[in-house]
């Protein structure tokens, strides 16, 4: 389908939809109640961004606290096939991070070390196909097709095509629903959850629960755990008193079990299946009753439930998110697709210190959120609609770990509902970001939340630099304090030295070689440009440093997949060459270059990027790193990806926007090799929410580069439109404009009191 085929599906929801809404859980498709301006025109996103993964990446699926992968491919490296049925369904509500639970006075209880993986070990029900008398065990897809609401198989099996729906509906029960163009039956086998050469003891049982037409895992054990480095302890299974629950739209026939002499019950059952469908579903709780009717009511009607998360999962795709249309196809997709990740990742567990709904890193790591990404995360939620629920909490998550604070405003790199991870790190940046949601709402009461007992008592000693930004946080934190009536705003900046910055800046300039900031005595590291997106940076160093190194193929940065990690010397000689490329420092200096106006070599290095890294056999994808290969590597829907999407609204588009300033600014740089580029993203003002559009147009001529910005259905008073010049000469130009106090190469316009102002400039190129 191409991306510009907008589907328009109607916004009447049928009352079997609103029936299945109602009975999982799950969110319809509806628009919001007030809107302004020009909402985005209704795209299916879902099949948008079908794509084919047999063969290439396991699948993956989020509910709130249940997760699924199907298959299991280690690093990119094939181990199981998906097959029939649902491999590894998994619970995970941050009541621990591995394999077990156990107490200790430097981590809480539920921190484990070891174990981030622990679904690797779950089999709750893998397919065997009987046909004709013959068995056919745990069949592999002929294609598997993944899309953010569910994944589609297919399979051929002695002689019949079956057809395979898996999703996790609204109230977090996974379920399958097969059919098949012949009459088969299908055998499902499965165990309860044990961890070779970890469980200590199982004390699982197993039971069929006829009245209810439910196999019912009771799950228990003890485990060894690794509640701190080096030191391991006795603690319960991370699943320790939880109910599995497999039910199915048939009675279950057969059902047979076992305990083998470690303690692991084994199951297996049988349904028939045929043109009509079948489906099983399973659910997990603390309650038996409570996971037997989650699962019984998705089955009582399946193909609604998988409806209501199709259109949940659509709604969140088109009233969530800015809008993003641009000249290249597969990057609107890559856009997409890191957003639909971002909001799969969303949990909200409301216990202990979970307070507030927040997104997650990865499946492959570690669930939960991790103090480094969450610098880049927090920024991302500013954009979405519904803010107190997709942005407040990246923000307000890390409050509870106060106590455990140390200098700096270090805090630990992960928590759950009674856990923290031993490991300290700056979150410096977390008060940039802060700032921005503010800016975005207007919500001063969301200011006092982060301000008055929390970043003023954590960084009341001090703050840790993090490339740079503990200036500009500082000030952030001085604008904070002024507006929630803080006695000494200006300490924030006594705190940092801030007179004593233009000294520091020039001493890291050129300090190992020419036109390079920072250090690194044999080679550059990236961490150079990320010095860049700070905003006294000065623009004409910026320009020389990415000039010199950011787009050199021999001593600098641009490898196969750019930009490397480190110079391309380097890497030949590193000990970690899976992490040749990676998401995370491409987002610091990318958006760096951007935010110091770099210009045409922050595009060439973007989309070389965008398209090397986060494109791979002709479809997104978003690994946690990319190997010296290249291939690549690690987890294979990580939202350590998210800061990317920055990029896109940030940097090629350059959209600032501020409620309480009334201001909306639209600094572009807008890719050469595009004709056009159009946002609109939510703005909640007067109780509305308004989609201001913008659009971008580039026309080569005999003349000229011709190019227009227009902003229509803003509610904001003030608007600035500044215009990137593309490194020529200025031939003509709507009238208005300045070139005083303008960001290099560009010139800029403000209007006033006007909803849709629009300029047009004529560009003489330099080539």
């Amino acid at each position: 389908m191409e991306v510009s085929a907008v589907i328009n599906l109607s916004r009447r929801v049928s009352r079997r939809l609103v029936i299945a809404c109602a009975s999982v859980g799950a969110s319809c498709v509806v628009a919001h109640e007030a809107e302004a301006g020009d909402p985005p025109p209704y795209t299916d996103y879902c099949e948008m961004l079908s794509q084919e993964i047999q063969g290439r990446k396991h699948a993956f699926l989020a509910g709130n606290k249940t997760y699924y992968v199907g298959g299991a491919y280690h690093c990119y490296q094939p181990h199981e096939d998906e097959t029939l049925g649902l491999t590894h369904p998994f619970f995970h509500d941050l009541r621990g991070r591995g394999f077990g639970l156990a107490r200790h006075e430097g981590s809480g209880y539920g921190h484990d070390f070891r174990g981030w993986e622990f679904y690797i070990n779950t089999r709750v029900a893998y397919g065997t196909v009987l046909v004709d008398g013959k068995r056919y065990r745990t069949p592999a897809p002929v294609s598997m097709t993944w899309r953010p609401d569910k994944v589609i198989c297919k399979y051929k099996v002695g002689g019949v095509r079956i057809y395979e729906e898996k999703f996790i509906a609204g109230n977090d029960a996974g379920c399958s629903i097969i059919r098949s163009d012949k009459p088969i039956r299908i055998e499902f086998e499965g165990r309860s959850l044990y961890f070779p050469n970890q469980s200590l003891r199982s004390t699982a049982t197993v039971r069929f629960d006829e009245a209810g037409n439910a196999v019912h895992v009771a799950e228990g054990g003890e485990v060894i755990t690794h509640p701190v480095r080096d030191e391991t302890t006795a603690g319960k299974l991370i699943y320790d008193g939880m109910s599995t629950v497999l039910s199915a739209s048939k009675p279950i026939e057969r059902f047979a079990s076992r305990v083998d002499d470690m303690g692991q019950c084994h199951y297996s059952f049988q349904v028939p299946c045929d043109r009509q469908g079948t489906a099983i579903a399973w659910a997990m709780d603390d309650r038996y009753d409570q996971a037997r009717d989650a699962a019984q009511a998705v089955l009582s009607d399946a193909p609604a439930a998988l409806a209501a998360k199709t259109g949940a999962m659509n709604d969140l795709l088109n009233r969530q998110v800015p809008y993003f249309r641009c000249s290249d196809e597969d990057l609107v997709k890559v856009y997409y697709f890191l957003w639909s990740i971002y909001l799969m990742y969303y949990i909200d567990v409301q216990e202990g210190w979970e307070t507030h709904p927040h997104t997650q890193t990865a499946v492959n790591n570690f669930l939960g959120m991790h103090r480094y990404d969450a610098n880049f995360q927090i920024k991302v939620g500013a954009w979405t609609a519904d803010k107190r629920y997709y942005a407040y909490g990246n923000v307000l998550h890390w409050k509870p770990l106060l106590p455990y604070a140390r200098d700096g405003g270090s805090l630990p790199d992960n928590k759950g509902i009674a856990w923290y991870s031993p490991v300290w790190g700056t979150t410096t940046e977390h008060v940039i970001g802060a700032w921005q949601i503010y800016q975005h709402t207007g919500d001063e009461q969301f200011l006092h939340d982060c301000y008055d007992d929390y970043f003023r008592e954590l960084f009341k000693d001090g703050m840790h630099s993090h490339w740079g930004c503990h200036y500009d946080a500082a000030e952030r934190l001085r604008d904070m304090a002024a507006l929630t009536g803080d006695a000494d705003p200006d300490r924030w900046l006594r705190l940092v030295q801030i007179d004593g910055r233009e000294a520091w800046l020039s001493s890291m300039w050129e300090k190992e070689r020419p036109r390079f900031f920072g250090g690194g005595r044999e080679h550059p590291n990236w961490s150079g440009f990320a010095y860049l997106r700070n905003s006294y940076f000065p623009e004409a160093w910026a320009h020389e440093m990415a000039r010199e190194w950011a787009v050199d193929t021999e001593k600098g940065f641009f490898w196969k997949v750019p930009l490397s990690s480190r110079a391309i010397p380097a890497l030949e000689n590193v000990f970690d060459p899976e992490f040749s490329s990676t998401p995370d420092t491409n987002y610091y200096a990318l958006l760096g270059m951007y935010k110091s106006r770099v210009g045409r070599i922050a595009n060439q290095c973007a989309l070389a990027h965008l398209r090397g890294y986060n494109m791979h056999w002709g479809i997104p994808i978003a690994p946690e790193a990319w190997g010296a290969g290249p291939e690549p590597w690690g987890d294979q829907y990580s939202n350590f990806n998210a800061g990317k999407i920055l990029l896109f609204l940030e940097g090629m588009a350059g959209i600032e926007y501020s409620v309480p300033d009334d201001e909306l600014t639209v600094c572009d740089n807008m890719p050469e090799e595009w004709e056009s580029m159009e946002v609109r993203f939510p703005v909640d003002s007067g109780g509305v929410r308004h989609w201001p559009r913008i659009s971008y147009r580039r026309k080569v001529t005999e003349r000229g580069v011709e190019k227009s910005i227009s902003v229509e259905g803003s509610p904001l008073e003030r608007v600035t439109i500044q215009p990137w010049l593309e490194e020529g000469r200025l031939k003509r130009a709507t009238k208005g404009y300045s070139r005083r106090g303008q960001p290099r190469d560009h010139v800029g316009y403000r209007f006033k009191g006007s909803r849709d102002p629009s300029v047009t400039l004529l560009i003489d190129k330099r080539e």
